[in-house]
């Protein structure tokens, strides 16, 4: 599969960069108390070393053991409509907390989508993850991961995330996101979203682009498609969350 090779290149690659970096190694036993209902499972990802190096209930959860559990696997265990999503923004936050000192506040991105588990059923995660181990500099060398079985939860199948930080690393995140999301939409979609952000009604889009109001409606179900959404309302949500509108 081409998203794993892709997802395992990456991995290797940051791996060759990480594993020169200076740190003092944590002791992962602190995970064997934590708490986890049955719906979750926690491991950790070392990106100096070979991957996903320890897990907690992660075959309970899953149905995966931990040699069947590396960041190519749980790219292709993603459900095809949100893999490429899913890919871009973990190599998008990995590559730039890798490389880029943040503070040594916490901070913790959220991202929900739909997995394949082992048995051949999917189901909604929401994966909450966070630096576990950093170098001197402050670089991240590892990361704690919390996937939770939210599918109980009446959700869209969108892929959601939010980034809890202080403001200065927030505003680097958004910046990786909105990169990732900047050709989400075609240039003429953009421009039907402004103006339906505006309040526009489908006959005064079309006067102002110059376009039949048949074209117009094609726009918005394409629009609505694309965000897998019901609403306009909710599009602009979405635009204005992934810094497709300002």
């Amino acid at each position: 599969m081409k998203d794993r090779i892709e997802m395992q290149a990456f991995r290797e690659g940051i791996r060759d960069i990480v594993k020169n970096y200076k740190y003092i190694p944590k002791d992962y036993s602190i995970f064997k108390k934590f708490p986890l209902n049955n719906k979750q499972c926690l491991y950790v990802a070392h990106w100096a070393d070979k991957g996903m190096i320890y897990e907690k209930n992660l075959e309970s959860l899953t149905g995966y053991t931990l040699a069947e559990f590396n960041a190519e696997d749980l790219v292709a265990y993603t459900h095809p409509d949100d893999r490429d999503i899913v890919k871009k923004i973990t190599k998008g936050v990995v590559e730039h907390v890798t490389k880029i000192p943040t503070s040594n506040e916490e901070a913790h991105l959220f991202l929900s989508f739909r997995f394949l588990k082992k048995d051949g059923n999917y189901c909604k995660i929401l994966r909450q993850s966070s630096a576990f181990e950093r170098d001197v500099k402050g670089r991240m060398v590892s990361n704690f991961s919390l996937l939770t079985d939210i599918s109980f939860l009446e959700t869209s199948d969108r892929v959601e995330w939010n980034f809890q930080a202080n403001e200065l690393d927030l505003k680097k995140f958004k910046k990786v996101v909105y990169q990732l999301y900047k050709d989400f939409y075609t240039k003429r979609e953009k421009e039907v979203i402004r103006m339906l952000d505006k309040d526009f009604t489908s006959e005064q889009i079309a006067q102002n682009l110059h376009i039949s109001k048949h074209t117009v409606q094609t726009h918005r179900k394409n629009i609505l498609k694309k965000a897998k959404s019901h609403s306009i309302d909710d599009v602009l949500l979405f635009c204005k969350k992934n810094g497709i509108l300002e």
